[in-house]
């Protein structure tokens, strides 16, 4: 089988190397073709030893994307594909007839009929009756073709937009194995590549197996990997979202008395929603996997939600201001409690000591000192005060989740790439 695989590599570097039919005439090249076909049978396998396997050595290249659906789930690529075998029916001596090779019609010779496994079109049969094959004076037939190809390809998005995916383009045959065995190869030839501006190959392999049918088929895989180019992505659809959620947090810092809190919150939140209808509008209605991305807008959202109601309650404490409404005495402990925390909190900061044991002390005294004044101070909470400190409790929480939640998804993002 090696030295098959040579004769036929050396063949196709030949059939590179030297074009046309060199020093023969038009008669020859038909008295060559009429001897050749004169007691050939198209559909009867050219093997001497009908019970053996006719091996064909399959290659596939890949010219460019043309496109991938992500919610069909369908890829559609320009490619051409190779098969090569060796006939024992059609052989001659090509230095008595200075023939080197010849073109025989599709329709006269035999072809292996081969066709796409996951082919999303009706038309899966690759092995075309138009045409011609080109056969060399050793048996060695070559039928190299090209055209589009649309297959059935599962889209994973779960790193959008910085997602890879893996497509397969599996390529069977009619026969069973012991009738025909179907091999992948790399013959030396190279096509010129269309670069496509949303998609980046990554690579092409190539690998062959058996597939249960009936019997043992042979079936080869072309795996193509590419890579989407994310810069259009960042730019439209990533970057505004953790802008909008940084620019909710700065909502408390606005002036209550101005009333622009609400309808503030209100078009950060009705954004939100309608980046979120944009990419679900992208993105296949699949459970699993879920983009990390669309989590990751459904976690802003939730947030500004959440920001939305706070905004509101800081609303209401100006509205118990302007009322002059009395503090109810839980909230007044709960806010001389997270004042008195807070104080010794920056306390404890501040005390530089380089003994361990006054550290301690110092830390206990402003513990009690904090807890004695809790009462003192719970007498002086007011409305004002509950607002002001609400405010910056609001800020400093969602700050951390907003910085949290884009730490986890940028780590998550950076490992994938």
């Amino acid at each position: 089988m090696k030295s098959i695989h040579l004769s036929i590599s050396w063949c196709l570097f030949f059939s590179i190397c030297v074009t046309g039919v060199s020093c023969s005439g038009y008669n020859d090249v038909q008295n060559l073709q009429r001897e050749l076909l004169a007691n050939y049978t198209p559909n009867i396998r050219p093997l001497i030893n009908q019970s053996e396997a006719i091996t064909v050595y399959a290659d596939f290249g890949l010219i460019s994307i043309l496109s991938f659906d992500e919610r069909a789930g369908i890829l559609k690529t320009l490619c051409f594909m190779a098969f090569s075998w060796i006939d024992e029916k059609i052989r001659w001596n090509s230095s008595n007839t200075n023939i080197k090779n010849i073109r025989l019609p599709l329709t006269s010779v035999w072809v292996p009929q081969i066709f796409f496994q996951n082919s999303a079109t009706e038309q899966m049969n690759i092995d075309s009756k138009s045409g011609s094959l080109l056969y060399f004076s050793n048996g060695t037939a070559l039928n190299v073709f090209g055209g589009f190809s649309t297959t059935r390809c599962d889209a994973n998005l779960l790193y959008y937009p910085f997602d890879k995916h893996s497509c397969d383009l599996q390529v069977i045959s009619w026969l069973p194995d012991d009738k025909l065995v179907m091999v992948s190869t790399d013959f030396p030839y190279a096509a010129y590549e269309f670069e496509n501006k949303e998609w980046r190959v990554l690579s092409v392999r190539k690998r062959h197996s058996m597939l249960a049918i009936s019997n043992n088929h042979s079936l080869i895989t072309f795996t193509v990997e590419f890579q989407r180019r994310p810069a259009f992505y960042i730019l439209n659809i990533l970057s505004p979202i953790p802008c909008l959620g940084f620019l909710n947090i700065f909502v408390f810092k606005l002036p209550v008395s101005s009333g622009e809190r609400v309808s503030f919150s209100l078009t950060i939140l009705l954004t939100l929603v309608f980046f979120l209808n944009m990419i679900a509008d992208t993105l296949p209605p699949v459970a699993e996997p879920i983009s990390l991305y669309n989590i990751m807008v459904m976690l802003v959202l939730q947030n500004s939600v959440f920001i939305g109601i706070c905004v509101i309650l800081s609303s209401m404490t100006y509205e118990k201001i302007n009322q002059n409404s009395e503090v109810p005495e839980k909230l007044r402990k709960w806010t001389a409690l997270l004042l008195a925390l807070t104080k010794t909190t920056n306390k404890i900061d501040s005390v530089k000591m380089t003994k361990e044991a006054k550290e301690s002390t110092q830390v206990k005294i402003d513990e009690d000192t904090a807890f004695e004044e809790k009462s003192s101070l719970s007498e002086t909470i007011t409305w004002e005060i509950i607002l002001q400190e609400s405010d910056k409790l609001y800020i400093r929480l969602f700050s951390l989740l907003f910085i949290s939640e884009w730490l986890i998804y940028i780590i998550l993002t950076i490992i994938n790439i």
